[in-house]
């Protein structure tokens, strides 16, 4: 696989106020959330899959932003390369995910900003709209009097991008230690599709996704395997949300939302003419 690295250079001004460094536990501040739901529907009007934000990447993302912070006029660590683990590959496998792309920027602050200097950079936009791309880890760092180049420049972004050898989503091997959403709740999904003499067989290699029926935002997803499973997560106080079923190319989309029916441990069963859903929580 080709391996992009690209830097976006662009100062703005930054208003002086305190944000945390290095966080213990994986979490996304507003703005960098804001900067996931736009890329995300972004990717959508372009026909590609959303991505979701998983802790290693985001771990790594929060690592290098602070590294590049603070070596913000080192060569190599404009090169997307540290003191301690080397390239975007070694640092990948650090953190613990297969790495793809990476973007780098400063002196953004918002992620709207972020997100349009990026999309109007043809090989940041590359990195982000990569088709194969299934998962994200996105940070900004900011740091008090920092300077790039001489300039003032106190925000500093990292966004790493992986499709987790997509293979890897099939069944999803992602544990619950890697899951950034907290709260969140386990369940199985079978995914049944009738075939021509009426009978209804696994629908393997289908991507099922999991929205949050408030927000409407991607919560996870995953790959049908060859037995009709996936296993998928939703918030642990969820009374309702949305499960989209598509092929994986997202062709054909069927959207189905739980309505009335409690989030309960239990099994949950619709059908149409085509297809049947079965949810085990």
């Amino acid at each position: 696989m080709k391996k992009i690295y690209t830097i976006l250079a662009f100062v703005a001004l930054s208003l002086s106020f305190g944000v945390s460094s290095a966080r213990a536990d994986a979490s996304v501040d507003t703005e960098e959330q804001n900067f996931v739901n736009l890329l995300n529907d972004y990717r959508k009007s372009q026909g590609l899959s959303e991505l979701k934000i998983t802790k290693p990447l985001l771990n790594g993302a929060d690592y290098f932003s602070e590294y590049f912070a603070n070596n913000a006029d080192d060569a190599n660590a404009n090169i997307h390369k540290d003191s301690k683990y080397g390239g975007p590959e070694e640092r990948g496998a650090h953190f613990g995910f297969y790495f793809s792309t990476e973007n780098l920027g400063w002196g953004y602050e918002t992620g709207q900003e972020m997100f349009n200097a990026w999309k109007a950079s043809t090989g940041h936009y590359e990195n982000m709209t990569n088709k194969t791309l299934r998962t994200i880890g996105i940070s900004r760092f900011y740091k008090a009097g920092g300077t790039k180049d001489g300039v003032s420049c106190e925000w500093y972004w990292v966004a790493d991008f992986s499709d987790e050898g997509v293979d890897r989503l099939i069944g999803n091997t992602l544990t619950d230690s890697e899951l950034y959403t907290a709260g969140a709740k386990k369940m199985t999904l079978t995914v049944k599709k009738k075939n021509k003499s009426g009978k209804y067989k696994n629908a393997k290699n289908a991507e099922v996704k999991v929205y949050d029926q408030k927000t409407g935002k991607l919560v996870d997803f995953d790959l049908v395997s060859k037995k009709g499973k996936a296993t998928l997560y939703t918030y642990q106080n969820a009374s309702k949300f949305k499960v989209k079923l598509s092929k994986f190319k997202d062709r054909k989309a069927v959207n189905f939302t739980t309505g009335k029916k409690k989030v309960k441990s239990k099994k949950v069963t619709w059908k149409n003419k085509a297809l049947k859903y079965s949810f085990k929580y």
